[in-house]
């Protein structure tokens, strides 16, 4: 015992000694002082006979309460060292018992109050009424204590633990504005908005942390995370580029840039960053799961760097690798069926999604087995496997599930007419319930029947309907090449619908096809002040503008913002290698364009651009065999290719 204590204690009467007769009984300070001495010592049971006594010596006191909060306070944490339940349970009840006395006799008392919130959130654990109690003291506080960070702070749990998070982020968010810097509640206050589905409030708060705490490293990659979730990654970039030099070298922020150079399509660099994480950074740590931060993570990313790039085989290696780990990850089975279609392996892309569909299947996950099947199918239907892919498609046709047996019919109609089973094809879209899709897949195949008249009829009378009607019909057309009949039905439903860019999109693609390029410029316009990012128009506009070669240095702007939204889209990389060749780029043109024939090796315009720029750099044995596959697909552009062939100097194989 401390010599403070024991001269405190040599102040009473020895044991068993009789005060003498003008003695009084020992005042409530002197007891509640003794208590505390004796709390601070660690003489528990002794501590709380002097508060005992202190209580007794002044019961009605507003002073005792005081006492009642020490003496509650000293209970509560007895309860959190005790092993036994029911004595634990025993010291929280006590300690709820004090509390409730001591607000009795200082109800408005602050410090009370907070005391009280404190003990009651403790209680709230065997009695979950004592969570109100605690909310409503420590409402009291944050009313006329609006500088008081820790009771802002618990009552912020309390609404968290509450399933309120919208009213934690409203405490949260005046604590931060009241006293600024609080790292603890801006990290409650972030986890309070995201649990709010408040992303865009939560970026906000984490980019205030950043504002005072540039080396924040959690709260950087986590707003990265969120920008890069928000389709905002060009910002997520630049977050992750802030990063104070010190902060460099963790292998966290390597990776995540790295991700984030790879979702704006800076492929290369985005290999230099994976290059630069120390192969020990890679592992993953014991407790940690696989994903971003491990060997499997850095795999992945680097196997859809290579998928982006058109390195089929050497994506192929490395995509198998993490697919053999996880079998039944259906992204990534998906993505590597994709990377070995594309490489002319539909053989084993078929076998890989088969296999998986049993298994999902195996497992109850019919839903899943059926996407994958309808994967499948797709596949067989770009091989122009017909027959094969009826056999994927044919238990999807009876689904009861809308969302799964329409694709399939669709599917299944579109290998059935492309395989001249007119008959068929109708006798399948017979059975569906009457709906503007179906008539207007009916209409299709009518026409590819040559029944035009039957086809016209359906598609006029869908015009003149409802609007869901009106678009079916002009998605019709437009599939069937018809652009022109499309546009006064886009137009209505443009003008209806100024803020829909899908629409826009459809109109500004058959106005170009239509041959009225100035109108489509504009429309395509329109739609990118909706919606910037809309890759499609981005392509589209830059395309437009590539192939009639005006604004060249807006269409490079464009089609690479597209590319950087979808790095492996063969189409757009296509785009920004011809729009490299327009400029005269030569050598950027070629690589670009070599990189598109292997995401997209079945398209024929694409082979065509490859032999210009092949014969401009004066490779005229590669131009040449570029226009000879670009005949072998069989794409409209077959006439002039045929006449660049004959310019080389030889006519086409026949």
């Amino acid at each position: 015992m401390s010599a403070v204590c024991a001269a405190s204690l040599s102040l009473l009467p020895a044991a068993g000694a009789a005060p003498p007769p003008e003695a009084k009984p020992p005042a409530a300070s002197y007891q509640f002082a003794l208590g505390k001495l004796l709390a601070v010592e660690g003489s528990v049971n002794d501590a709380l006979a002097a508060f005992e006594a202190a209580e007794k010596a002044a019961p009605q006191s507003p002073d005792t309460a005081y006492v009642l909060v020490e003496h509650a306070q000293l209970l509560d944490r007895m309860a959190q060292y005790q092993r036994s339940s029911p004595l634990r349970d025993d010291s929280l009840r006590k300690a709820g018992d004090k509390i409730a006395e001591a607000r009795r006799l200082a109800p408005d008392n602050l410090d009370v109050l907070r005391a009280a919130g404190e003990i009651y959130l403790d209680l709230g654990t065997i009695d979950p009424a004592s969570m109100a109690v605690a909310r409503d003291a420590l409402e009291e506080v944050r009313k006329r204590d609006p500088h008081d960070a820790q009771s802002f702070l618990t009552l912020g749990r309390i609404y968290l633990d509450q399933g309120q998070p919208a009213k934690a982020a409203e405490v949260l968010r005046e604590l931060v504005n009241n006293v600024p810097e609080q790292r603890m509640a801006y990290a409650l206050l972030v986890e309070a908005l995201m649990r709010a589905n408040k992303p865009d409030e939560a970026q906000k708060a984490l980019q205030e942390i950043i504002g005072f705490d540039p080396s924040s490293l959690e709260a950087r990659l986590t707003l990265a995370d969120l920008q890069t979730r928000a389709g905002r990654n060009v910002a997520a970039l630049e977050t992750l580029r802030g990063a104070p030099e010190d902060m460099r070298d963790d292998p966290r922020l390597k990776r995540q840039l790295a991700w984030a150079l790879y979702q704006n399509g800076d492929l290369d660099e985005a290999l230099k960053a994976l290059d630069a994480i120390p192969a020990t950074a890679s592992k993953t740590a014991k407790g940690e799961k696989e994903g971003g931060d491990s060997a499997q993570g850095i795999n992945l990313l680097r196997g859809l760097i290579y998928t982006a790039q058109g390195r089929n085989e050497d994506a192929i290696g490395l995509l198998s690798k993490i697919h053999d780990a996880d079998p039944k990850d259906t992204g990534i089975a998906l993505t590597l069926a994709r990377v070995m279609e594309r490489a002319g392996r539909r053989d084993d892309a078929a076998r890989l999604l088969s296999n998986l569909a049993a298994a999902l299947d195996k497992d109850g996950k019919a839903k899943e087995a059926q996407e994958v099947r309808l994967e499948t199918a797709q596949l067989y239907v770009g091989a122009k496997q017909w027959d094969r892919a009826g056999e994927a498609l044919q238990p999807l046709l009876a689904a009861t599930d809308d969302a799964i047996r329409l694709p399939a019919v669709g599917l299944q109609v579109e290998a059935l007419t492309r395989d001249k089973r007119y008959d068929d094809a109708l006798a399948l879209l017979a059975k569906e319930k009457d709906s503007p899709s179906i008539a207007a897949r009916r209409a299709e195949v009518l026409s590819k029947a040559g029944r035009q008249a039957e086809a016209e009829k359906i598609l006029s009378g869908l015009a003149a309907g409802d609007e869901n009607s009106a678009l079916a019909a002009a998605q019709a057309w437009q599939r069937m090449e018809k652009y022109q009949e499309s546009i006064p039905v886009l137009e209505k439903l443009a003008a209806a619908h100024p803020d829909q860019a899908p629409t826009g999109f459809l109109l500004g693609a058959a106005y170009e096809r239509a041959g009225q390029r100035d109108k489509a410029v504009g429309e395509f316009r329109r739609v990118l002040k909706i919606d910037p990012d809309f890759h499609a128009a981005l392509n589209y506009l830059g395309y437009t503008f590539a192939e009639a070669g005006v604004n060249l240095d807006e269409a490079l702007k464009l089609v690479s913002r597209a590319v950087a939204l979808d790095p492996d889209n063969g189409a757009y990389v296509d785009s920004l290698g011809w729009t490299y060749y327009r400029l005269g780029r030569k050598e950027q043109a070629r690589s670009y364009l070599e990189r598109a024939a292997r995401l997209e090796p079945e398209d024929a315009t694409l082979q065509e651009h490859l032999g210009d720029v092949y014969v401009a750099l004066g490779q005229k044995e590669r131009a040449r065999q570029a226009y000879q596959r670009a005949l072998e697909l069989g794409g409209d552009n077959a006439d002039q290719v045929r006449r660049k062939l004959g310019d080389l100097g030889k006519g086409p194989h026949s």
